[in-house]
């Protein structure tokens, strides 16, 4: 066996790399070995008999054309095609047992935010921040079975658009009460730090809904802004879905769709922040992100 520290693949071989060697974690055990050979035509026949997506493309040709076009409106929304939501979404149901080919919702697809407070807690503070500059995870272009850190440049600009869309059944403790997501924007105006609130307040109790505010001016140069999930005063739960801070035409918000807002990053990617930073959850309160009819 070869023993390396380093292997450097030139640009136009890392395709070819890629398809011929399959590696392992480099961080706990780093082995290079051959990929796993391609299977016979006979097996690879058998394999998309029994395959998710040859069973939804039976539910999917009987749907009409203006059925099509309401998955491929909602999809819009997370960045997919209307056949990959329509197979995320019935793939989630299978697994739950549910009943398949509902038709999508606008406010939230596939998975969502989910937060639960019960006694003794009565409040939950998540915070995601938006330095200037900060890590994240990326999918390896052509590899989509590996992740590599990328550095991330915000550039600020107005206005700050923010919007999300979320079902609440909260019920009310003690003397005061807040529901909301808000964005507090760091400017600096001759020497000042200044902080300019951008809120969207709850309803107790909505059934699935959108709610959307503009910040257009401010003193200043923007420095960064910080995001919260802002609950106090209320027990029972909160549920989100398609979060977005658009400014300069891009949507900064890091996990848009929801998939994984309890996500922490480990090994190499310890350098990413969580999504959400669980600034004041108490004993009582979590969050995570589920498939909405599972809950039913």
């Amino acid at each position: 066996m070869s023993h390396t520290t380093f292997v450097n693949v030139p640009d136009e071989l890392k395709l070819a790399h890629r398809a011929s060697v399959e590696q392992r974690d480099r961080f706990i055990l780093g082995v290079c070995q051959g990929h796993k050979r391609k299977p016979p035509k006979a097996e690879k026949k058998r394999l998309r008999d029994v395959s998710l997506f040859r069973y939804f493309a039976e539910f999917w040709r009987e749907l009409t054309p203006t059925q099509k076009t309401a998955w491929g409106t909602a999809a819009a929304l997370s960045g997919l095609s209307n056949w990959q939501l329509f197979v995320s979404d019935n793939a989630a149901r299978l697994r739950d047992s549910l009943p398949l080919n509902v038709p999508p919702s606008d406010l939230w697809q596939v998975r969502a935010g989910y937060i639960v407070i019960e006694s003794p807690a009565s409040k939950m503070l998540l915070r995601q921040d938006h330095p200037l500059d900060y890590w994240v995870e990326r999918k390896v272009v052509g590899a989509s079975w590996k992740n590599e850190l990328v550095r991330i440049t915000e550039t600020f600009s107005l206005p700050i658009d923010l919007t999300i869309r979320y079902k609440s059944d909260l019920t009310a403790t003690g003397a005061e009460q807040r529901a909301r997501l808000y964005a507090k924007v760091w400017t600096s105006y001759q020497g000042k730090d200044i902080y300019t609130p951008l809120a969207l307040d709850f309803s107790a109790s909505a059934d699935w809904t959108e709610l959307s505010a503009t910040l257009s001016t401010t003193y200043g140069y923007i420095v960064g802004y910080t995001l919260y999930l802002d609950i106090f005063g209320y027990t029972g739960t909160l549920l989100f879905d398609n979060l977005s801070v658009i400014h300069g035409g891009t949507n900064w918000a890091r996990d848009p769709r929801c998939d994984d807002i309890s996500k922490t990053f480990s090994k190499a990617f310890a350098l990413v922040p969580p999504f959400w930073v669980p600034e004041d959850v108490p004993v009582g309160a979590s969050f995570s992100s589920v498939f909405p009819p599972a809950l039913s």
